[in-house]
């Protein structure tokens, strides 16, 4: 006789038994947010993997958005506190930063990302995917994420680099950004062009080398 199938738990988090955490349940959210992004998830196949009812997710989190929302927040903020702890440090020197200093410390926290396992490694996959997601959510994570912190260190572009006025500064961090967004995305075309000579596998690489293009490209003097 085979076994029954398991019940699934769909107990509240207040029951004395135990249940799935809201941490393990965000940690298989994450795998399939970044397998199919957000419209294509569903939450039953993340209750399925989870081995938990969709009403217990609901119950944590509201909704599909609310979850993917939570994700996103719990790392984004993390990086966005990691670069701003980066510049604070940078600017409490005597001596001010240069452009390079300021680059490789916005670059480090997402690219440290990719040395912290299978499920930062999730969130980088989500994050790269955030632009196909429906505007009104994606941008309103960027702004509410990333953008306090984006406009500080564009803030300290500007006093680093002489003659670079505000729109050459914002242009050339949003074509920054773009550039280490590719980077993370994973798919290594550097190591297909090259025919296998040189990949993205050394991180720290990655990291000088996107710096160099970067610095070469914001302390260029405008072409205007």
């Amino acid at each position: 006789m085979s076994a029954p199938p398991r019940r699934r738990i769909g107990r509240r988090p207040a029951d004395p038994e135990g249940v799935p955490t809201q941490d393990a349940i965000l940690a298989v959210a994450e795998e399939v947010f970044a397998e199919h992004g957000y419209v294509a998830a569903s939450l039953r196949e993340i209750a399925e993997r989870a081995d938990v009812t969709q009403a217990l997710i609901i119950y944590y989190f509201g909704s599909k958005q609310g979850l993917f929302e939570t994700l996103f927040k719990r790392r984004g903020l993390e990086v966005s506190r990691e670069r701003q702890a980066l510049l604070d440090a940078l600017l409490a020197r005597p001596e001010p930063p240069d452009a390079r200093e300021l680059i490789t410390a916005y670059l480090t926290p997402q690219f440290a990302l990719r040395e912290r396992g299978a499920q930062a490694m999730a969130f980088v996959r989500m994050q790269a995917r955030l632009h196909h997601e429906p505007d009104e959510l994606s941008l309103r994570l960027r702004r509410e994420v990333y953008d306090a912190s984006t406009r500080n260190y564009i803030a300290a572009l500007q006093r680093a680099v002489p003659g670079l006025d505000a729109a050459d500064a914002h242009w050339r961090m949003i074509f920054a950004v773009g550039t280490y967004l590719y980077m993370l995305s994973g798919f290594d075309r550097l190591a297909e062009v090259s025919e296998g000579r040189y990949t993205t596998e050394d991180i720290g690489e990655v990291v000088r080398r996107l710096t160099d293009f970067l610095v070469g490209g914001i302390t260029a003097p405008s072409g205007r």
